[in-house]
């Protein structure tokens, strides 16, 4: 089917508005839209054709490889969907300036079999105009405009080509009210989509941050809680960390520090964050006066589209090798970044004797009236005595008893108590995570007038004997207590220290395989790093060049490539029509027509079929005198197809002459 003039043009117009892609939209549509004025076409082959397809695989690795290497964020997804019109390009040219209107899946999929030879079959044949035009649409909605300018846009695209399938039965002004009718309920319902979609981007930007680096709260945190079920846990690695000699206990590195608990909830009362200036260097950074005897170790992350927060030690007074845009810190220790990259080294220096986190307020020792109760009971249990009792003291305490009568388990069993799930926690089931072991001793603290707080990061216990450096997975991802004991923070958790040995005997043996991807990606994408940081990338580019290049001969088609002008294409049109409706050339003219809408029915005679056109076309309408003229045409047509005598040489030339001058004519 003929694609209307101008329709690739402006879809592709309607690409670079929305895109901004401007420089590349109005010379693709001069390109593609000047093939109705050339006269040359080029008779690709098969062989021919998939050259030009690899080409596109090509140009879409090569492209992929460039916005990993710049930027490693989910949204390259998207840049990379903006730049499909350029990435099918060659294709969709090969189609517009070849002699065949449509191009063999076999080109494009290798699956398509002829079930009795069991060859690849041509028969299948897609038109890539209308096609091409969906991918024009999808890539500008990529470009997230957040006004109404894409559907509008849409909605104009969409009437011009239902504008050429419209029933003839109907007038235009009738099909206009129908389609803006449409267009206005579609807008309602676009506003619906538009929100759902923001809400699955969310979920699906949030499930991919758990692979290349968790994006925290640094306000709310919403725990686990009160969840019936298994906790899922993943297993991939989310950062690593490189310390001076081998470590046989858990470093805990904290993400975000909360003081009030509601509802499963912990949240940052008042958090305010302040700006932290970087030295003369812009790479390091001063938290605190430098401390003696401190400890330093280095770790290797990566930022979710250029923002996130620290994992850093309790008492870090020094961030060093850390080249972002940005910093900011509140008072209760909890460290965002901005950044132009995603890849991150950092190097922190601490030591967990000088905490630098603000002094306690009233908002640390406040307890939720619904978790009173087993607070109150659990203290009954203990039988501290805080008069006598030195905080230390009762630290082991609490530790000791609970370490004696709660156990860590990822199966939390439904209830059938009506009280909290903290407190079923702490009165019945006594099995649970982190967060209840930590919530609860935070609790407990401020019951017996100690300044707590809750603190969520990741244990550092995994060495990897493949890396030589620790590895820190998702699943290690850890919540605890801060209590304040002589004027300073200090670290207490509860947790049994079994919980690791219990998740890791809850991982398959195929892991290693991921971990072995992971890290082939991280020096992977070290390698990139250095070679940016030192300027070789640039020098990379030259080396890959030529070996692009060899890529793109390659793929280009063989210069046996064939040309031909439109008048010969009509005539190989006509011979393959010969082929397939025992040569009759009115079979041409059919084919026109249906090109432009006028379909014919199955099993509908010629005859039948040129009059119900007339019926469906007013008398003002242009196609009207020109389907008047198709009745003798047929009249010879049928008694060259059906009349036993035939019809003479001189009639069957007339017959291909007036068909051939008809094409002509009127363009179709």
């Amino acid at each position: 089917m003929k694609t209307p003039p101008l329709l690739i043009a402006t879809a592709l117009i309607f690409w670079g508005w929305q895109t901004g892609l401007w420089i590349f939209a109005i010379p693709i549509a001069i390109i593609l839209e000047s093939s109705r004025f050339v006269q040359s076409r080029w008779d690709f082959s098969i062989e021919d054709i998939k050259k030009i397809a690899n080409l596109c695989v090509v140009i879409l690795v090569a492209l992929t490889v460039y916005l990993l290497v710049s930027t490693k964020s989910f949204y390259v997804i998207y840049t990379l969907l903006q730049w499909l019109p350029i990435i099918s390009l060659p294709l969709i040219a090969t189609q517009i300036y070849g002699v065949n209107d449509s191009i063999s899946l076999t080109t494009l999929f290798f699956t398509f079999h002829d079930p009795e030879t069991g060859e690849q079959s041509h028969k299948f044949k897609l038109n890539l105009t209308y096609p091409y035009i969906a991918v024009c649409i999808l890539a500008a909605s990529n470009a997230n405009t957040e006004n109404i300018s894409f559907y509008i846009g849409l909605f104009i695209l969409t009437a011009l080509i239902l504008w050429n399938f419209r029933s003839r039965r109907f007038s235009p002004a009738i099909w206009l009210c129908l389609l803006l009718t449409a267009g206005s309920v579609g807008f309602v319902g676009q506003m619906g989509l538009h929100q759902l979609h923001l809400q699955l981007e969310n979920q699906v930007v949030a499930w991919f941050s758990d692979i290349i680096g968790q994006e925290i709260n640094t306000v709310n945190k919403q725990t686990s809680i009160g969840e019936i079920g298994v906790l899922k846990q993943s297993n991939n690695i989310v950062f690593r960390v490189n310390l001076p000699t081998k470590s046989n206990f858990p470093i805990l590195l904290q993400e975000a520090t909360y003081n009030k608990y509601q509802s499963g909830s912990w949240v940052a009362v008042n958090s305010q964050f302040q700006p932290i200036k970087p030295t003369d260097d812009g790479k390091n950074w001063i938290l605190g006066n430098s401390q003696p005897n401190h400890s330093q170790i280095t770790i290797n992350g990566t930022l979710n589209n250029g923002k996130g927060v620290l994992r850093l030690a309790n008492g870090t007074f020094a961030i060093n090798d850390l080249p972002v845009t940005e910093m900011q810190k509140n008072q209760y220790g909890t460290v965002q970044v901005l950044s132009k990259v995603n890849d991150i080294d950092y190097t922190i220096k601490f030591n967990p004797q000088f905490p630098l986190e603000s002094p306690p307020t009233q908002a640390d020792l406040q307890i939720p009236p619904s978790e009173l109760p087993a607070i109150n009971e659990i203290i009954r249990q203990l039988n501290i005595k805080t008069q006598t009792q030195t905080t230390p003291e009762i630290l082991k305490t609490l530790n000791s008893f609970l370490f004696n009568n709660y156990q860590y388990s990822l199966q939390i069993k439904d209830s059938k108590s009506k009280i909290t799930p903290l407190s079923t926690f702490l009165l019945d089931t006594r099995s649970g995570h982190c967060e209840y072991f930590a919530t609860a001793s935070t609790l407990i603290f401020r019951a017996l007038g100690i300044p707590a707080r809750y603190t969520v990061g990741y244990s550092v216990h995994e060495f990897s004997n493949l890396e030589q450096q620790y590895i820190v997975r998702s699943r290690h991802a850890h919540a605890w207590t801060m209590v304040y004991i002589n004027g300073k923070w200090q670290t207490f958790d509860s947790t049994p220290p079994d919980w690791t040995n219990i998740e890791n005997a809850q991982i398959s043996q195929f892991s290693k395989l991921g971990d072995l991807w992971s890290f082939i990606g991280f020096k992977t994408s070290e390698f990139f790093t250095y070679l940016r940081n030192t300027g070789l990338i640039n020098y990379l580019w030259w080396l890959l060049l030529p070996i692009f290049m060899i890529m793109l001969r390659k793929s280009a088609p063989s210069n046996a490539v064939k040309r031909v002008f439109k008048q010969q294409k009509i005539l190989n049109n006509s011979e393959k029509s010969t082929n397939l409706k025992t040569d009759s050339d009115i079979y041409l003219i059919e084919q026109a027509l249906n090109d432009i809408g006028f379909n014919r029915y199955p099993g509908e005679s010629l005859k039948n079929w040129i009059s119900r056109i007339k019926k469906e076309l007013s008398e003002n309408d242009d196609y009207k005198y020109k389907i008047d003229e198709l009745s003798s045409l047929i009249e010879l047509h049928y008694r060259y197809r059906f009349d036993p005598q035939g019809i003479k040489h001189s009639e069957r030339e007339k017959l291909q002459s007036a068909v051939k001058l008809w094409l002509d004519k009127y363009s179709i």
